[in-house]
């Protein structure tokens, strides 16, 4: 009786994730469902196992080793959807139900307990084992600190635990006794049980917990549109980079975009259209620029890039080629290419510039850029206001001539000083 409220208290607490795994299930997160069906069939063995102790106890053993088999086949399926691979369930099942004909093969008479249990057990370890070495291969997949470990910790032990199972009754190191009475290996093996099992589905759970937040942070981050970053981030990150800038470690060039006669594709082909256009000009600009850039979505048709460490002549020089790179690559609607081109604004970090003064520096730039007949790049110089250089070489001022003799050294059609 006293091993039947152990198996009891154990599937108690095993079934507490059950409810927490149900609404990741309805919202169709991969793997969910696997696991939710695993957590039910584990709790049901050992359900099974603590009325074996008081009666119909072949009946409950086969039911017992049944469902555990089987959830823990779900378990290694349910992380292979998890990671966005093939479940293997027909495999995976057919390993279980060898195991299992092998089991009741072997019957019940005490002579074959120890191999039931040998077999039982090799299954968990190599089913968990085979689980840890997925873990370990895709937790790249996993960008919060801390979920990893927690559940390589929780499946490895698991395996050891039944690997230490196959051990002791493998090799006849403690011969088995009544279910009702445990002897002190038997009773080691459900104390430890009843806390690595909960662990497991736990770990899982919070699994599924880690893949809705870091989706809904991806979300907040990036523009589910154009994969860019959304309007909030791009200007946290604009914020930060200014402070950096005002402690004297580093330069910054601000680029404000802004696609050309954007409004007459919406109305000539449609808002579909409109959609395709942001995602190609997106591709484009992202292929375009630096690893270290980042480039982000203020709204609408109108983007920004932030370049990291760039002295001016180098920013003009990059943003005239994102512009060259808009212009050549082909954009084709309804079988028709369409031409596409941008207009840009370019102002480089000033002592004392805020997020606001940078971006409406650069705006007033691609407004001058916009007015000289765009497809170009402008910028803002200090004190002169926007706009009073233009990238080919019109730098009129002689303050300006080290910039244009960089520009020409450095412009993709002439050669490298």
């Amino acid at each position: 009786m006293t091993t039947s409220l152990f198996f009891l208290v154990w599937a108690l607490a095993t079934a507490l994730a059950v409810p927490l795994l149900l609404p990741f299930c309805v919202r169709g997160l991969a793997g969910a469902r696997a696991f939710a069906a695993a957590n039910v069939l584990a709790v049901l063995s050992l359900l099974a196992s603590a009325c074996a102790g008081v009666g119909a106890q072949a009946a409950c053993m086969a039911v017992a080793d049944a469902s555990w088999l089987f959830s823990m086949g779900l378990v290694h399926a349910g992380l292979r959807q998890f990671f966005g691979l093939r479940p293997w369930f027909v495999r995976i099942f057919a390993l279980a139900g060898g195991c299992l004909a092998g089991i009741g093969l072997l019957g019940m008479e005490a002579g074959h307990l120890a191999g039931r249990i040998v077999l039982y057990s090799s299954y968990t370890c190599a089913a968990m084992t085979a689980t840890g070495a997925l873990i370990r291969l895709q937790r790249h997949q996993i960008q919060t600190r801390g979920v990893v470990p927690y559940l390589l910790i929780s499946v490895f032990g698991l395996a050891a635990l039944h690997f230490l199972r196959v051990v002791v009754y493998g090799s006849g190191l403690q011969a088995l006794g009544p279910l009702e009475q445990p002897t002190p290996w038997g009773l080691f093996f459900i104390v430890c049980g009843s806390v690595t099992v909960p662990a497991l589905f736990l770990a899982l759970l919070l699994l599924l917990q880690t893949r809705m937040s870091e989706r809904m942070q991806a979300a907040l981050t990036f523009d589910t549109l154009t994969q860019a970053y959304t309007r909030g981030s791009i200007l946290d990150e604009l914020g930060r980079e200014l402070r950096r800038c005002a402690r004297g470690e580093g330069k910054l060039a601000v680029l404000v975009l802004d696609i050309d006669h954007f409004k007459s594709i919406n109305d000539r082909y449609g808002h579909a259209a409109g959609d395709a256009a942001l995602r190609h000009f997106a591709r484009v600009v992202q292929r375009a620029v630096r690893a270290s850039d980042r480039f982000g979505r203020l709204g609408g048709e109108e983007f920004v890039l932030l370049m990291y460490d760039c002295e001016p002549a180098r920013a003009l020089v990059h943003a005239q080629r994102v512009c060259d790179a808009l212009r050549d690559a082909p954009f084709y609607l309804q079988g028709i290419e369409v031409p596409m081109t941008a207009s840009g604004g370019l102002a480089s970090y000033q002592p004392g510039d805020t997020a606001d003064v940078i971006l409406a520096n650069a705006d007033a730039a691609l407004y001058q850029a916009k007015r000289l007949g765009r497809d170009r790049v402008e910028m803002a110089w200090k004190g002169c206001g926007a706009g009073l250089a233009r990238f080919e070489g019109e730098i009129a001022p002689a303050a300006h001539a080290p910039l244009a003799a960089a520009l020409a050294a450095e412009s993709p059609s002439g050669t490298t000083a």
